[in-house]
């Protein structure tokens, strides 16, 4: 049964309809194109926060109502769900049969597998374990005219025309309403530890993020961290930086990698390392995985390379040394927190700022969340666009031909 709830969060929402299969909500869909009626896909709504304020009102699209396991053959590692299904069930799920889908997202009691898809929404883990396009094998999803469309299967293959998997990924639910997904899974390594150690010295930093780039030791995640809550997390003495290594594998594997960690970052010129394991090692990988959605001002993240991630923190140092920040530093993802908006409001912070140093190496800037979404502008919240702005029309267009799906949310003109 579909049903009427309150508006919800900035979204202008008249009513929401919870469907209870792919079928009633691509009823709904279809009866909201013959309208044209906006419509706003919801999941656990975690992230509602991300992306513009649209104006237009609409209906809101549940995905409650299809979280169901669809098909769990644990022997292929594979396993196919409603995308209604919150991470945090699907994690407890998995994890029964010693099996995860890694990756790291905040949250987890209340964001969704939809919602983690349409918002490309990837953690630390990303360095050595991959990204939710890696993971994503199949799908299912209505578009804008409410017509159910799949795309992949249980089995990886090559096939013409769109890779359906890929492409509504990150889409925030402007091409489709996705409401079902197959995933590859990996099993739960039998031991996890970490090795921190403070910097404050940038050359050394940088020679230590490059010897891990090619490490024998293989860290499955490299952060960068700034900021005083992270000394306290991890015990390390108060410094500029602070470089966080996870390591996961056999118990012999995590303490030959350890032992060998110690002694490169030694030549690198950082002595010192510590050692966090059991609950220490856990409290400090999930306040970096929660670090994102945390309740500020203003959160910005600079998507660069790998090279890119110490000119992005120094810049944000230099702007605000108070901040916090996060960085994936193999992959040159950098989050930073503001605890009051800087002198040249987010413009300023993001566009003159940021906006420079990222372009130097390849990325933009984007605005995760802030205080006052109303001062949110495309340049503000999405940075430098790649590829042409006639492109991403002319794809949303054969999806969702009249626009209805997430309005004025997304990155078309």
């Amino acid at each position: 049964m579909s049903k009427v709830s309150d508006s919800i969060y900035q979204l202008p929402i008249t009513q929401t309809l919870e469907p209870s299969s792919a079928e009633e909500l691509a009823a709904h869909v279809k009866q909201g194109f013959e309208q044209a009626m906006a419509m706003y896909p919801l999941g656990g709504q975690t992230s509602l926060h991300y992306g513009l304020a649209p104006q237009t009102e609409g209906w809101g699209i549940s995905t409650a109502g299809v979280s169901q396991i669809v098909d769990f053959p644990v022997k292929d590692l594979t396993i196919t769900v409603g995308t209604g299904i919150t991470m945090g069930f699907l994690k407890q799920t998995l994890a029964s049969e010693g099996l995860m889908l890694p990756l790291d997202v905040p949250q987890q009691e209340a964001a969704t597998l939809g919602g983690v898809i349409a918002t490309n929404t990837n953690g630390p883990r990303r360095f050595g374990l991959g990204t939710v396009r890696d993971y994503v094998i199949g799908i299912e999803a209505v578009n804008g005219k409410g017509q159910l469309f799949h795309g992949g299967g249980r089995v990886v293959k090559n096939v013409a025309g769109y890779d359906f998997c890929k492409l509504l990924t990150g889409s925030m639910g402007t091409l489709g309403v996705i409401t079902q997904a197959t995933v590859k899974l990996k099993p739960i390594p039998e031991s996890a530890s970490t090795v921190v150690v403070a910097l404050d010295d940038s050359d050394i930093a940088d020679g230590c993020i490059s010897m891990l780039l090619e490490s024998p030791t293989v860290p499955i995640a490299v952060e960068l961290l700034a900021g005083e809550a992270w000394s306290e997390l991890t015990g390390v003495s108060r410094s500029k930086l602070i470089l966080a290594i996870q390591l996961a594998g056999t118990e012999v594997e995590v303490a030959w990698s350890r032992e060998r960690l110690i002694g490169d970052l030694k030549r690198k010129g950082a002595p010192g390392a510590l050692i966090l394991d059991g609950e220490s090692h856990t409290r400090l990988w999930n306040s970096i995985q929660e670090f994102p959605a945390g309740a500020r001002e203003l959160t910005i993240q600079v998507k660069t390379v790998s090279s890119g991630t110490l000119p992005v923190i120094e810049k944000c140092l230099q702007v605000d040394p108070t901040c916090t920040i996060q960085s994936d530093a193999g992959n040159g993802i950098v989050t930073i927190g503001f605890a009051e908006v800087p002198v040249g409001g987010i413009a300023g912070i993001a566009i003159t700022e940021l906006g420079p140093v990222a372009s130097n190496f390849h990325g933009h800037v984007e605005t995760l969340g802030c205080s006052n979404p109303e001062e949110l502008t495309m340049g503000t919240m999405w940075g430098q666009l790649s590829g042409p702005q006639w492109l991403h029309n002319r794809i949303r267009e054969q999806f969702d031909p009249l626009g209805l799906l997430n309005p004025g949310r997304f990155v078309y003109s």
